[in-house]
């Protein structure tokens, strides 16, 4: 499992001379907005306040901080991550460039942290990735302040003048994401339910979309997408696109629809078709009813007592724990199960 962070606002940290931000990444120049139930206050305002670091003849020894208030509106506990994305450089700037992110006077991040002293070059390079860089967790109806200093290098030389770095700061909600949706080039922007129930629609693209809490209705629209439906009974359709979709907890209904889709059905009694297309369906925990539709399939019911019905096409049903019934239906289908029907092998 890897974790993804969220994606949010921009900052635009310049050294050398003043360069106006023209808005980067989702949020422009807003510096106070929500994603999911986070709340996030960089404390300048809402409207067309600039960037959040602007530093026109930024030195060697100078030091520059800001601060972001982040608040939990959920009924759960989030994980707070964040991500550091490169817009543009001139020079190599960001080596000579110390950052650190502290919570409440504790560095979790550079400085005194356990991975010790960091260029804002490293922080761009390991945060990019999927798994980010956690921070911290925020507990129900909590909030709580990160403190982002930058400090230039003192022993930098006189190469660095008339340099600039500009790249997308991201907070946001760390998540864990299937290794099955690595194989996706998803959208940079991803869809976010709350705690509460909700309709979450996709684009036509290859949307990353999060139902979180609460019983949801989830259609992925067009494209490959990684739909994670969150705890709650959740109605999730995939609709066109190769789809990853995991129903999580609650007892969940998902639809693969067109494309050769990947389905798990996470705990509770779940109910997954994958109607067109060669797909693999997975009950994972719970009395699960899977129908793999036309073409293909693989279903596999997981652990307790599975119903799995092949439909067309030469498919294959294993059971697994559980006294399981598998009825393979059209084609030259391959059964492993206690009760079994219409299996040629």
């Amino acid at each position: 499992m890897k974790k993804r962070i969220l994606t949010l606002l921009s900052l635009l940290l310049i050294a050398g001379l003043l360069i106006q931000n023209n808005g980067f990444g989702l949020f422009d120049k807003k510096t106070a907005y929500a994603v999911g139930d986070l709340t996030v206050d960089w404390g300048m305002g809402t409207g067309n306040v600039g960037p959040i670091f602007s530093i026109p003849n930024f030195a060697p020894g100078g030091t520059e901080s800001r601060d972001v208030d982040v608040s939990n509106g959920a009924t759960s506990l989030r994980s707070v991550g964040i991500r550091g994305i490169e817009t543009s450089q001139i020079g190599t700037i960001s080596s000579v460039l110390d950052i650190v992110i502290s919570e409440v006077g504790t560095d979790l991040y550079g400085g005194t942290s356990p991975g010790g002293p960091k260029t804002l070059a490293q922080f761009l390079t390991e945060s990019a990735g999927p798994n980010g860089i956690p921070l911290s967790n925020l507990a129900p109806g909590n909030s709580t302040t990160y403190t982002f200093k930058v400090t230039f290098n003192q022993d930098a030389g006189n190469e660095f003048q008339n340099t600039q770095v500009v790249f997308d700061l991201k907070i946001g909600i760390s998540i864990d994401l299937p290794s099955s949706c690595d194989q996706i080039n998803l959208l940079p922007t991803p869809i976010i339910g709350t705690s509460k129930a909700e309709t979450l629609t996709g684009t036509p693209g290859n949307d990353l979309i999060m139902g979180l809490e609460g019983a949801d209705r989830i259609n992925g629209n067009g494209g490959d997408d990684c739909i994670l439906g969150g705890n709650g009974a959740d109605s999730i359709n995939g609709n066109n696109g190769n789809d990853v979709i995991f129903g999580e907890d609650g007892a969940d209904s998902i639809n693969g629809n067109n494309g050769n889709d990947l389905l798990v059905g996470g705990n509770g009694a779940d109910t997954l078709r994958g109607e067109n297309g060669e797909d693999h369906l997975i009950g994972n925990e719970s009395a699960d009813t899977l129908d793999g539709g036309n073409n293909n399939d693989l279903l596999e019911g997981g652990n307790a007592a599975d119903s799995m019905r092949g439909g067309n096409g030469d498919d294959t049903l294993i059971g697994g724990t559980g006294i399981d019934s598998a009825n393979g239906n059209a084609g030259t289908d391959t059964c492993i199960a206690e009760y079994e029907i219409s299996c040629e092998l």
